[in-house]
């Protein structure tokens, strides 16, 4: 192997030992939302409607503590 192949081969194993530390560490936390929302409808006499409407949020925060 000549000089330049193995610089080559240094460089690339660092550049992948530097992404896979930066992507251990930037998806050590995730927050997450999840909205539902449930719906009903009552028809009643003539053209009056009743519509009830409920919405749950929920929030979970996965951060690394420590």
């Amino acid at each position: 192997m000549s000089k330049k192949q193995i610089i080559k081969i240094v460089i690339s194993v660092l550049i992948a030992a530097l992404t896979a530390l930066g992507a251990a560490f930037g998806l050590s936390s995730c927050n997450v939302t999840r909205t539902i929302t449930t719906q009903s409808q009552y028809w009643q006499k003539g053209d009056t409607s009743c519509i009830i409407q409920t919405k749950t949020i929920e929030s979970y925060d996965g951060s690394k503590k420590l």
